[in-house]
């Protein structure tokens, strides 16, 4: 019985080595994500009055994002995009389990390349599985443009002169998603002539200001009615030109403990109305926005997001754990017995042990206070030299 017992953990132990191996090798998905949803937006019936959600930075929220889609989904907007950072970094796994969560989804679901999909090399697996990393499409009266600043630094000659022969079209609408946006708001003011430095505690933008600075030019040139981005894990709604400037950060990845009127879970429901676009923010439940709170809940969002991603690794893990437990249980038990019959009959034999102990501590103590004092005269006599 025993035996079989060890048998049959070796066996799923075994299997579950296979997995994570398979797993490593077996694709996410069929490729070209986006085309794909680009198309079921394509072959819904056109219409004047449609709305959208945007979000972004959902990485290791898995809750909240949930929430987040489920309301998406009551709601039946045209399609939905994430502005990127949709893993905490880019080992295949993790993409696949994003994946598995979108791919559920009725409603089309678009990503935008952030930061964190770079990591680990994460580039090559994002462009397998969704596509190419910048592109537009239409619908009704309105363009939507999205575009690869991931590096954090500029946009890329080719980019902005994509951008430039795609804003020449003639829509109602423009929008632009990327995700780093190109100014941070808590760092500059904006007006229409320039960027004014404001705060110098805050910096999380583009750090090539003249290539924002150009993008920006380009976007007002253009008439471009909103801008979306994420990178700040928050909301911030600013005004450069004729553009509003939408930072949405808020999609269950950690948020700070300052500000709860900016750092809080939600996504942006925008609707447009022949000429006019309304936008909505929908807020989640948020932790209280003290340090204590949001400190202990990053933490339990990072041990989590660990435990879903590697749970085939920790259920190998304990299995051996206990397969090895399982097998030195009666080798150790009849130690104990020996012990015990030792001890029963030579109660000196365990005093002398004890003392042998004792003395062995004792004469370490004394050789590691002679090391410690010959350190201290050392040092001083070097000091005294300098």
């Amino acid at each position: 019985m025993v035996k079989n017992r060890h048998k049959i953990l070796l066996g799923v132990i075994l299997l579950l080595i296979a997995w994570i191996l398979i797993l490593h090798f077996l694709p996410v998905g069929t490729g070209n994500w986006n085309e794909k949803q680009i198309k079921k937006i394509g072959s819904t019936e056109t219409s004047d009055e449609f709305c959208f959600a945007v979000m972004g930075d959902n990485k290791n929220g898995f809750h909240t994002f949930n929430q987040i889609l489920e309301d998406v989904e009551n709601r039946s907007p045209l399609f939905a995009i994430d502005v990127g950072d949709i893993v905490y970094d880019g080992e295949k796994e993790k993409y696949r389990i994003f994946y598995d969560i979108i791919n559920g989804l009725k409603v089309p679901f678009l990503v935008v390349i952030g930061n964190h999909e770079l990591i680990d090399g994460g580039r090559d697996d994002y462009f397998k599985i969704f596509g190419d990393f910048y592109y537009s499409f239409n619908y009704s009266n309105s363009l939507f443009i999205v575009l690869d600043d991931a590096n954090e630094e500029y946009i890329k000659p080719e980019q902005i002169e994509f951008l430039e022969s795609e804003l020449k079209k003639d829509f109602a609408h423009k929008f632009v998603f990327l995700h780093v946006p190109p100014f941070d708001p808590r760092r500059y003011v904006l007006d229409t002539q320039e960027i004014v430095r404001k705060d110098m505690k805050a910096e999380h933008a583009l750090s090539d200001k003249e290539n924002a600075k150009q993008f920006m030019d380009l976007v007002n040139k253009y008439d471009v009615t909103t801008v979306f981005t994420s990178h700040i894990h928050g909301y911030f709604n600013e005004s450069y030109g004729n553009t509003s400037y939408i930072i949405t950060g808020g999609a269950g990845g950690e948020i700070r403990p300052s500000d709860p009127e900016h750092y809080f879970y939600h996504y942006i429901n925008v609707c447009v109305n022949g000429k006019n676009v309304d936008y909505e923010v929908i807020r989640f439940p948020s932790p209280d926005p003290n340090r204590i709170d949001r400190f202990s809940h990053t933490i339990w969002l990072y041990i989590w997001y660990f435990v879903v991603t590697h749970r085939n690794e920790l259920l190998s893990l304990v299995l051996i754990l206990t397969l090895v437990f399982d097998l030195s249980y009666k080798p150790l038990k009849e130690l104990v017995r020996i012990l015990k019959t030792i001890l029963k009959k030579d109660n000196k034999f365990f005093q002398r042990s004890l003392n042998s102990i004792k003395k062995a501590g004792t004469f370490l103590a004394r050789i590691c206070s002679l090391i410690l004092n010959k350190t201290i005269r050392f040092y001083r006599f070097v000091r005294r030299k300098s």
